[in-house]
């Protein structure tokens, strides 16, 4: 990853990673949680975590300065990650489930007119509906 040696000349330029840093310490934060609670399970499980550092990553790489921030990340009380890109002005969201371990899949939701969903098997495909919400 060349995140550490990317020149920063200005804002405008470097939105797509800030965006990226922001969504990258959200996901490292919820290593910071309680194991678990009278509900369930708080910090995710780390097949979780490295499926999602993996796909956001790949994301920014291929994306650079359009990668736009995750609005809201949270584990569910499985221990699998959402990630949600949500903009309320365009009524469009895309949220990204990774699981709890390889035997589940993750899935790709995006959110317009219709509700759909997809396995995802790589980052291309986050790219692709992360670039269908940029077009709002």
């Amino acid at each position: 990853m060349t995140v550490a040696n990317e020149k920063i000349t200005d804002s405008s330029s470097n939105s797509g990673l800030s965006n990226f840093r922001i969504t990258i310490e959200r996901l490292i934060e919820l290593l910071d949680l309680e194991e678990e609670d009278e509900y369930g399970i708080l910090r995710p499980t780390e097949y979780a975590f490295r499926t999602a550092m993996k796909l956001v990553v790949e994301a920014y790489d291929r994306m650079g300065n359009s990668f736009p921030k995750a609005s809201k990340i949270s584990p569910n009380k499985k221990g699998s990650i959402w990630l949600a890109w949500e903009n309320t002005n365009a009524d469009r969201a895309v949220r990204l489930s990774c699981p709890i371990n390889a035997d589940q899949t993750s899935y790709i939701y995006h959110v317009s007119a219709e509700y759909r969903s997809k396995h995802i098997t790589s980052a291309v495909i986050l790219v692709d509906r992360l670039n269908w919400f940029n077009e709002a």
